[in-house]
């Protein structure tokens, strides 16, 4: 139930160390993709950027011209990620984390990769 993402929760498996700290490589993080949320400065977003699922913190909120941007970052990145998101692009606020849980899904990924690219 939580997989699929048709319910009003969602998971997803930590890829990558830009949230080193907070949330680690291999964890799985549980967001809540209730649409009425109001995001706010601080919070840990999943959001579609570039065809993929991100998760980082807002740092910044800006309101212009009747849009809402939201600036992000990787905790253990040293920069803001480049441009801007805005509603549309979200997918949830992170409620919750599972650590080391996400490492088979990690693995078989990486066994997969390994063996098409052979």
């Amino acid at each position: 139930m939580l997989i699929s993402n048709h319910f009003r929760f969602g998971a997803l498996v930590i890829a990558t160390e830009s949230m080193t700290g907070e949330l680690n490589k291999g964890d799985i993080v549980v967001f809540d993709q209730d649409d009425d949320h109001i995001v706010t400065e601080g919070e840990i977003i999943v959001f579609e950027k570039d065809g993929m699922s991100v998760v980082h913190r807002v740092v910044k909120i800006e309101h212009i011209n009747g849009t809402t941007r939201y600036y992000t970052k990787g905790d253990a990145n040293e920069t803001e990620d480049f441009g801007y998101i805005t509603k549309s692009n979200i997918k949830g606020v992170v409620k919750a984390k599972l650590p080391y849980f996400g490492y088979p899904t990690l693995w078989l990924r990486s066994a997969i990769s390994k063996a098409t690219n052979n």
